[in-house]
């Protein structure tokens, strides 16, 4: 599987202190990699100043990393990145007030526990699929009463409450009397 980049429309690009703008890029992953807040704050601000486009450019890495990077390590991040995205919509550019969330996204994405398993987990699934050609395999317990087969095989509501919906690392104190009274009425009769 080649894994080599695509020319990127950037790579023509020139910031606004004449740095290849696909340098700036990189440059602001990488440190917010390693933590690095200020050179990736500095090149945030680079990224901001040089044009609308180059800060939703800015904005789409910031809404990557928290995924890529920061993964479980701070697993609630992107939820307050998007937000901070859209507060700063707010606000018009080039303001310099619109560059205070980007900076607070920065901020929060540096100090952030690293753990970069998602983005493991993706390329393993691209190897897996593409580079050796595997086909997943469903597993018996997803044949169940919403996929055609499963109605064939005359799997229903029973089966869907003890096998279909069956999880794992299932909170120790979940409330299961709901579910009880499911069963009690599938042997009742009362569901199929």
């Amino acid at each position: 599987m080649d894994v080599t980049m695509p020319p990127d429309p950037w790579q023509k690009v020139r910031t606004y202190h004449d740095i290849p703008a696909d340098e700036v890029i990189s440059g602001l992953q990488k440190s917010l990699r390693r933590g690095a807040a200020e050179t990736a704050l500095l090149l945030g601000y680079e990224m901001f100043l040089t044009s609308e486009a180059l800060e939703q450019k800015l904005w789409a890495r910031l809404q990557v990393i928290p995924v890529e990077d920061v993964g479980l390590g701070e697993p609630m991040l992107p939820v307050l990145i998007e937000t901070l995205f859209q507060q700063h919509l707010r606000v018009a550019w080039p303001s310099p007030e619109r560059f205070l969330f980007a900076a607070h996204a920065i901020r929060l994405i540096a100090r952030a526990p690293k753990d970069r398993t998602s983005d493991d987990m993706a390329g393993f699934a691209r190897l897996e699929l593409v580079a050796r050609n595997r086909t997943p395999e469903v597993p018996d317990y997803a044949i169940d009463m919403h996929t055609r087969r499963g109605i064939e095989m005359g799997r229903g509501y029973d089966h869907f409450l003890t096998e279909a919906s069956h999880v794992e690392n299932e909170l120790p104190e979940r409330d299961t009397s709901f579910r009880d009274r499911l069963q009690a009425a599938i042997a009742a009769g009362e569901l199929r």
